[in-house]
Parts: C-alpha cells; structure tokens; sequence
C-alpha cells in the first residue's frame, strides 16, 4: 500500500516528495535593514529583563578587564589549566585502564585456565579410553 508520496512507499513512510516546482524570480529578496553593531556590554545588556537589572542579577563577565591582576591570574589560570590537564587527564586515564585491564586479565586468565584444563581433561579422558581399549582387546597373531 502507498501513501501516495513516494511511489512504492510503505503507507508509514513520511517522508514528502517535492511534486511541483514554483520560480520566485518576481518575489523581491527580502534584506534585513543592516544594524550598527553592537559592543559586547551593549549586547550583553539587551537580552536582560530590566527587572533582573534593577535587583543587580544581570549576568557578568567570566573574564576580568584587561590589565588588571585579576587578568593576569586568570590568564596564568587558563596557561596552567592548557598545559597541565591533558597530562593530568592522561594519566587518570591510564589509570583507570590499568585498574580495569588488570581486573579483566584475571578474569580472562581465569576463564583461559577452565577452558584448559576441561579440554586437557577430556583429551586425557579420550587417551585414557583409547589405551584400555587397546589393552582388553585381544593380541592379533
């Protein structure tokens, strides 16, 4: 059954096909009138309610101004936290592999040894049966 939207469709497929095709050559293009822009403090300010403002909730800025010690620190914050913590991350990283994998090679170590000794068990199982049968049965002249 068909929906009518695709030929061959499931009914269930909603997936529309373009059927017609329309020229906009006569529409004229519509262009936003272009706005000065807008320095940061500016912009910031214009998403704020004016009540969150009044009560002095307005979000501020995560950087402080430029040249001041505060700057300074955060930037020797941002350097520190770019060159430190990928190592830092690295090595909790390892860490947690290494604890895991040792977990999981027991485990599996474990699970190799079963495996093993059940196969060495039934091989000697079978050479066992093997060398009674050959000893019951009666020498051939």
């Amino acid at each position: 059954m068909t929906d009518g939207r695709y030929p061959g469709s499931p009914a269930d497929n909603n997936i529309p096909v373009l059927t017609e095709i329309v020229e906009l050559e006569d529409a004229a293009p519509a262009v936003a009138p272009a706005a000065p822009p807008r320095t940061p403090a500016e912009a910031s300010n214009a998403d704020i309610p004016p009540a969150l403002r009044e009560q002095g909730l307005a979000p501020t800025s995560a950087m402080p101004p430029a040249g001041t010690d505060a700057a300074r620190v955060m930037g020797d914050v941002m350097w520190r936290f770019q060159s430190e913590w990928p190592a830092l991350i690295e090595a909790q990283c390892r860490a947690a592999m290494d604890s895991r994998l040792s977990l999981l090679s027991e485990q599996l170590a474990a699970e190799l040894t079963r495996t093993l000794e059940a196969r060495l068990m039934d091989w000697l199982g079978a050479a066992l049966d093997d060398a009674l049968a050959a000893q019951q049965k009666p020498p051939q002249r």
